[in-house]
């Protein structure tokens, strides 16, 4: 199965965010500690951007073949804008880290590290999909 359509991307990134933040909020918070709610949820939402980015296609991309592991995004700029906004996720989520108080830090630094990690890979992905295009 391939998305290909804006609102089904759409669908996908609000309806999968949407089940991620229901299951939090009535299943994860009430059954596990906070420490180990977070890293689920982190371990989710990597899952999630997995597999919309191995299930997303740009209209002209091959909806066959497999894409190669590291390509996130159809063009550059879509895997620059995901990136710098994850990026900024990570820098305020580091700031937040920072602030806390060291038994209230948890949640933020791994915060931080996820996204920072997303972000290091769509930024790697565009930068990739930009040097393939220069001849």
């Amino acid at each position: 199965m391939r998305i290909v359509s804006i609102t089904g991307k759409i669908l996908y990134v609000v309806g999968v965010y949407a089940l991620l933040f229901v299951l939090n909020i009535f299943v994860f918070m009430r059954l596990v500690n906070p420490t180990i709610d977070v890293v689920i949820v982190a371990i989710l939402n990597i899952a999630y951007v997995v597999v919309g980015v191995r299930t997303f296609r740009g209209a002209t991309e091959n909806r066959e073949d497999p894409r190669a592991w590291w390509r996130a995004t159809a063009r550059p700029a879509a895997g620059f804008w995901i990136g710098a906004g994850l990026a900024v996720g990570s820098g305020i989520s580091l700031l937040g880290a920072l602030a806390s108080k060291p038994e209230n830090s948890f949640v933020p630094a791994v915060s931080c590290v996820v996204y920072g990690a997303l972000a290091i890979f769509y930024l790697h992905s565009s930068y990739k999909l930009r040097m393939l295009d220069q001849p």
